[in-house]
């Protein structure tokens, strides 16, 4: 696929303000994008947790076992050189020994499934640092000056599109929270005014028995509410629990 082609592609597969899309498919789908504009055979997406520790996010073809962030090699490891200085670093000649010396575990795996050379570029957003992007190549022609600059402005891109997409999951859960506080809120207006007539009292007191029986017998307030409101719970169990504190 020629390049242009496949930058529409890219394109096309980024999110803009929709909600429903797969974030794990997207960003695989956006690896394999980055490898077939950079001329590699493989990427991998590695991003920062709130930690700022790396992990596998993404991976085209099964680079996903070559990076093992976590383990005993996830320090020494250009991957997580590059994410601390923030400085690409790109034809990895892996048959070298000095980068065999460097980095042997994760030359030894490379090697074993016919990489060459690699290149692992950051992920950086004006304020902080977002991931690497890792790619994979069976070749060993250099990336180049051009090349390079082209790999750059790709994980400068993946970079936004992460941000977005973290975003755009924030915003996601903050409207599920607010929902679902005010399902809760409204259950809970409709069981004070149930017990309140029930009980002809006024509905302060009807929200001090529910609330009291609720903490008392480790229920949720919402939970118990709904219960008093399509009448699976005895409210003469409540009322005679708040009457034997008074």
């Amino acid at each position: 696929m020629a390049r242009e082609e496949r930058l529409a592609t890219v394109r096309a597969d980024l999110p803009g303000e929709a909600f429903d899309f797969d974030t794990t498919d997207l960003l695989r789908r956006l690896s394999a994008h980055c490898a077939g504009l950079a001329g590699a055979d493989a990427a991998a997406m590695l991003l920062a947790d709130a930690q700022d520790r790396l992990y596998v996010a993404a991976a085209s073809a099964d680079t996903a076992r070559l990076l093992d962030p976590a383990g005993p090699d996830g320090i020494r490891s250009p991957y997580a050189e590059c994410h601390r200085s923030g400085v690409a670093r790109t034809d990895i000649a892996l048959t070298d020994p000095r980068t065999t010396a460097r980095w042997p575990r994760f030359t030894a795996r490379a090697r074993e499934r016919g990489y060459l050379t690699a290149h692992v570029v950051p992920m950086r957003l004006p304020s902080r640092p977002v991931g690497v992007v890792v790619l994979f190549c069976s070749g060993t022609a250099p990336l180049g000056e051009q090349g390079e600059a082209f790999v750059r402005s790709l994980a400068d891109l993946l970079a936004v599109t992460v941000a977005q997409q973290r975003s755009l999951e924030r915003s996601r859960v903050e409207r599920t929270q607010l929902q679902n506080a005010l399902s809760s809120r409204i259950v809970i207006e409709q069981a004070k005014g149930v017990l309140a007539e029930r009980w002809g009292t006024s509905v302060d007191e009807a929200f001090e028995s529910l609330r009291s029986y609720a903490r008392a017998h480790r229920r949720r307030l919402p939970d118990l509410a709904c219960q008093v409101v399509d009448g699976t719970l005895d409210s003469g169990l409540v009322e005679e629990y708040f009457l034997n504190r008074r």
